[in-house]
């Protein structure tokens, strides 16, 4: 009965969550918009760049006018998407903490943590909804990206790189989801948390290889990339995005020539720890490793009361004034 119990809570809690973060269309459609927005500036903008960078590669291998420019973009487009999914994961799970943050400033964190229902339940609650609102997110990201890609003719998905991109959503929104949920724990208000979404999200894509190639970065930044866990997030992104395109371009490159892997590693297509090279099960397997990791924190934290992040509120400070 009270296992019973415990479900609908969650579940009552859960919708709850939802709720009243859709009810807020002002940041559902900037939650939405946000990595579009990247996506159109790196099309717009960065694209060419990268086209051409590779088109001039392609000259000094003395292979210019092999590949067609097409083939390039959808090369580029594919890496494109790939890192915009892997920042996307992290900048929507933080904005998706937004009613967790709410309740903490307004005080109604204590009103439900007053409540018969087991504390458990409730911080569950908050990490279930936020990764629901991301995985949502996310998909909706996922599938205009198809979408685009198709369009330009860049979409080369086999049904089990579309299955395979699928669950690396789902593990990349579930670690951001215990992720932001461990450092929207130190936020009190919606303000603070819109400014650390901003520097948060512009730092990440870097650092994760996602607006920029590791190989245009410093060596201590590209360490320090082997200890975030978006990094592998995008690493597995490209992996399963990029294996089209690259099967595409060894059938048109002479098999002497050293292209695929110059691009696998100047575009961290292929990803290495302190120089040993990362396959796409380890990636994964990292990611699985981030999860337990950030769930032992969080449990270890709000099953404390002196570091119980969530009962922070107005109505708690009102009550010490009181006293006082």
């Amino acid at each position: 009965m009270k296992k019973s119990n415990n479900a609908l809570s969650l579940y009552v809690l859960v919708k709850r969550n939802i709720t009243l973060y859709m009810k807020d269309r002002m940041t559902v459609m900037f939650s939405v918009l946000a990595p579009i927005i990247v996506l159109l500036i790196y099309i717009l903008f960065l694209g060419d760049l990268q086209v051409e960078s590779i088109s001039g590669m392609l000259g000094e291998y003395g292979l210019e006018g092999v590949l067609q420019k097409s083939d390039i973009q959808a090369l580029i487009n594919n890496w494109m998407i790939a890192g915009v999914m892997g920042v996307s994961c992290v900048t929507v799970a933080i904005n998706a903490n937004i009613v967790m943050v709410r309740d903490k400033m307004n005080g109604s964190i204590n009103d439900i943590l007053a409540s018969p229902v087991k504390r458990w339940v409730i911080y569950a609650s908050y990490i279930i909804s936020c990764f629901l609102i991301t995985f949502c997110i996310c998909l909706i990201v996922l599938l205009l990206s198809i979408v685009y890609l198709a369009a330009t003719g860049g979409l080369m998905l086999s049904f089990v790189d579309f299955l395979s991109i699928f669950g690396s959503t789902i593990l990349s929104t579930l670690s951001s989801a215990f992720l932001a949920t461990l450092i929207c724990s130190f936020i009190k208000s919606t303000g603070t948390l819109a400014a650390l979404n901003g520097i948060f999200g512009t730092a990440m894509g870097f650092l994760i290889g996602a607006y920029l190639p590791f190989s245009m970065m410093p060596k201590f930044m590209q360490y320090m990339a082997c200890f975030i866990p978006g990094t592998y997030s995008a690493g597995l992104f490209r992996n399963f995005f990029l294996k089209g395109v690259l099967s595409n371009f060894s059938a048109k490159l002479p098999p002497e020539s050293n292209i695929i892997e110059t691009l696998m590693e100047n575009y961290s297509i292929r990803l290495e720890l302190f120089g040993t090279e990362i396959s796409a099960g380890y990636m994964a397997l990292a990611l699985i490793f981030a999860i337990v990791l950030f769930a032992s924190l969080l449990l270890i934290f709000y099953s404390n009361k002196k570091t119980n992040f969530f009962a922070v509120g107005k109505k708690r400070k009102k009550a010490k004034s009181k006293r006082k």
